[in-house]
């Protein structure tokens, strides 16, 4: 950092800014909440996770508590040596994984010998018993960290800034969000049935995609961040909260002789080495009187359509691949449902290849809808996959691609939207306003719209789609997502400047012509079929849908969002 004057010594220039050294009452109250929340995570399977008489596979519990009591410790280290932003920015790293960690341990309120976590407990009978006094410590100190976080997230400082590795830490966070996913470890122990988050009870398919998507998220919010202070403490902090979850799995395969590796929490920890390395590779440090520089626009678009290109292959190798191996003389549930991953890859093929071009502007706002087009066919192909399952089938490799390609895809829009963030940076955003002309057809898309998602777009004599308010299952994720994708691109769309507001409805059109897709892509699936409620609400959604785009891409003659200035602006 270049030194400044000091304005009390006749412009004698000063060594550096110190950073702030003193906690504020809510940094203190953070790391106190953290400690504690970290003790009752290493301390509560010591006194019982249920009222069986069982405990854990091997003695873990000095690990645990080391794991859960280093982001509190890196933060008052950090602390100690005045980096109060980056002690504080640890604490909300690890927070960021809390809530996937406490969806994971769930699973032992809802079924313990369905956990798999043999660093906790080992079941040595078939009925658990109660939920014992240390599960609900253990739930408690989840919740701490979180608290810890949210009261943390407010320290920021006016450290010195540099120019973050959005990109590189996001790569990490999509490794690790890949290792969570996998299975953790193989398992010769009946009472020890470890599976891959796809495959596993709810509790731990929602633990694994919480921390699937929060791994990305965190990353590359942190990386990307021009304090230097906070990207280094917040990468820190989602290291070593990453660290408690795939360390477990590896310490189990050393002391059980039962138990394999797998390439999941190796590819975890290949994660906590690289973000815990971004934390501290030097970075570009800006001159003292130098506005905040924040990541090249180019590099952005093009980062977001990569993720975008490697979600749609993935979707792509999932619809060509067989998704179930079968025993004999069963048919395959998942012909018809596979079909879906085809046009959602290609829609997001075709988005990340325009992001590499000139144009990618225009076309950014379009991947902040469409996105959704992927875990839309991936829970469809899914639900069929877990139906396969409990008949005695194998996941094949299709179900692993069209499962792992929600990843990339979710993080693409993470990154867009950090792009939109950084081009209205440049942008004069002082009057924005609704704009009335797009708002009364984007309100009157959104019933069209709903019927599209909750209402079956295929019916037939004895047919019974999984859907949002009826026969809920995993296909039903899908169409919720879907559905908030749609929602949320119309409720953006009249703050938005014209031709972004354009591009955003015209994804939305995109995710529901996805959606009516359904109707001939899977026709074949049942004898009779017909045109369902929700193909009808589709296709005009879509009409509705693309006429609101036609209006939003006129541009203002006066108010609307930041008149003449803003509207010119691309």
């Amino acid at each position: 950092m270049t030194a400044r004057p000091s304005p009390t010594s006749g412009g004698a220039p000063a060594t550096a800014v110190a950073p702030r050294s003193t906690p504020s009452s809510r940094l203190t109250a953070a790391l106190v909440i953290a400690a504690a929340g970290a003790l009752l995570v290493g301390l509560g399977p010591l006194l019982g996770l249920v009222s069986a008489e069982s405990s854990a596979a091997f003695t873990a519990w000095p690990a645990l508590l080391v794991l859960a009591l280093l982001p509190p410790a890196l933060a008052l280290a950090l602390l100690r040596t005045g980096r109060s932003t980056a002690a504080s920015a640890v604490l909300v790293g690890a927070a960021a994984l809390a809530p996937g960690r406490l969806a994971l341990d769930v699973q032992f309120l809802v079924d313990a010998g369905l956990a798999a976590r043999p660093e906790l407990l080992r079941l040595e009978v078939l009925d658990a018993g109660a939920p014992g006094v240390g599960l609900w410590l253990l739930l408690a100190g989840h919740v701490a960290a979180l608290v810890a976080g949210v009261l943390a997230a407010g320290e920021r400082g006016d450290e010195e800034t540099a120019s973050g590795p959005l990109a590189l830490g996001l790569l990490a966070g999509v490794l690790g969000a890949v290792g969570v996913l996998l299975t953790p470890f193989t398992s010769a122990d009946p009472f020890l049935l470890p599976r891959a988050a796809l495959d596993s009870p709810v509790a731990v398919l929602v633990g694994g995609l919480l921390l699937a998507v929060a791994l990305p998220t965190t990353a590359a919010y942190a990386g990307g961040s021009g304090d230097r202070e906070f990207a280094r403490g917040g990468l820190l902090g989602l290291a070593a909260a990453l660290a408690a979850v795939v360390l477990p799995p590896l310490l189990a395969v050393a002391a059980l002789p039962t138990a394999g590796i797998t390439t999941g929490p190796l590819l975890g920890l290949g994660a906590v080495v690289a973000l815990a390395v971004l934390a501290w590779a030097p970075r570009r440090t800006a001159d003292a009187g130098d506005d905040l520089r924040l990541p090249a626009l180019t590099r952005l678009h093009r980062t977001a359509g990569l993720l975008a290109l490697v979600a749609g292959a993935l979707a792509v190798v999932g619809a060509l691949t067989p998704l179930l191996r079968m025993p004999a003389g069963l048919s395959d549930p998942t012909e018809y449902p596979g079909r879906m991953l085809w046009p959602a890859g290609l829609v997001l093929v075709a988005v990340g290849a325009a992001l590499q071009l000139r144009s990618a502007a225009r076309v950014r706002p379009v991947l902040a809808a469409v996105w959704a087009v992927v875990p839309m066919a991936a829970a469809g192909a899914l639900g069929s996959v877990f139906a396969g399952l409990q008949v005695g089938a194998r996941a094949g490799a299709g179900a692993w691609a069209a499962g792992l390609a929600v990843v990339p895809a979710a993080a693409a829009v993470v990154v867009a939207a950090v792009a939109g963030a950084v081009e209205r940076d440049d942008v004069d955003l002082t009057e924005i306003a609704m704009r009335r002309a797009v708002l009364v057809p984007v309100l009157v898309a959104l019933v069209p719209a709903a019927g599209a998602f909750a209402f079956p777009v295929l019916t037939a004599p004895g047919y019974a789609p999984p859907g949002i308010f009826t026969d809920f299952d995993t296909a039903s994720w899908g169409l919720v997502v879907g559905l908030v994708a749609v929602v949320g691109a119309a409720v953006l769309a009249p703050m938005c400047r014209p031709p972004r507001a354009a591009a955003l409805l015209a994804g939305a059109a995109l995710v529901v012509a996805v959606r009516v897709a359904e109707l001939p892509i899977t026709a074949g699936r049942v004898d009779g079929s017909s045109p369902g409620i929700g193909t009808w609400c589709g296709l005009a959604a879509i009409v509705v849908l693309l006429v609101a785009a036609a209006v939003a891409g006129r541009r203002p003659e006066s108010g609307g969002i930041g008149a003449d200035r803003t509207s010119r602006r691309w």
